[in-house]
């Protein structure tokens, strides 16, 4: 199973990627559509994989805008 980490800070959103490797991989956006873009690609690459992906979220509000809903929206 693949988690994605969502780390939100006051002006910037980090995603780590935990896919069971010694480093995880790590995106960063400044913007909402920047980072709705960038759970689409992880996403869909996954789905070709045929791996399951879970999310965690950590400082939750921080940075506003992101909402489970529409994360689970992307899925």
């Amino acid at each position: 199973m693949i988690t994605i980490l969502i780390h939100e800070f006051h002006s910037w959103v980090s995603v780590k990627i935990l896919d069971g490797g010694e480093f995880p991989r790590v995106r960063s956006s400044g913007n909402l559509a920047h980072f709705k873009v960038i759970l689409k690609e992880e996403l869909a690459h996954f789905k070709r994989m045929g791996l399951e992906v879970s999310f965690a979220r950590k400082n939750s509000g921080k940075f506003g805008g992101i909402k489970w809903k529409d994360i689970a929206s992307l899925r």
